[in-house]
């Protein structure tokens, strides 16, 4: 995935605006991925969204480091917490608290 400055701004702007949310009040939108700790199912054929989803990831995380050095935990807190907030729902989480769905 090829991203451009366009797409880092609006992205790093949602970054910045979901940080400002009262979680308390909003609750947060997360990622819940089972593991099989035994080993004794059969592995789960791949999903092409999750897929897409974990190269989005990984896209952004490389051009948010070459934009603005070595990033910390809180910024990939922050980059699954925008992910979460666009991919999970038909629109986007946060504007089900802001009121603007």
């Amino acid at each position: 995935m090829q991203i451009d400055d366009a797409y880092l701004d609006a992205f790093e702007d949602d970054m910045v605006r979901l940080s400002r949310r009262v979680y308390a009040v909003t609750g947060v939108p997360m990622y819940l991925v089972p593991e099989d700790l035994t080993g004794t199912n059969p592995t789960p054929p791949p999903d092409p969204e999750g897929d897409a989803l974990a190269h989005e990831f990984q896209a952004v995380c490389a051009a948010l480091s070459r934009r603005n050095g070595p990033l910390a935990s809180i910024d990939i807190s922050r980059i699954l917490e925008v992910l979460a907030d666009r991919h999970f729902l038909d629109v986007p989480f946060s504007s089900l608290a802001d009121g603007t769905a």
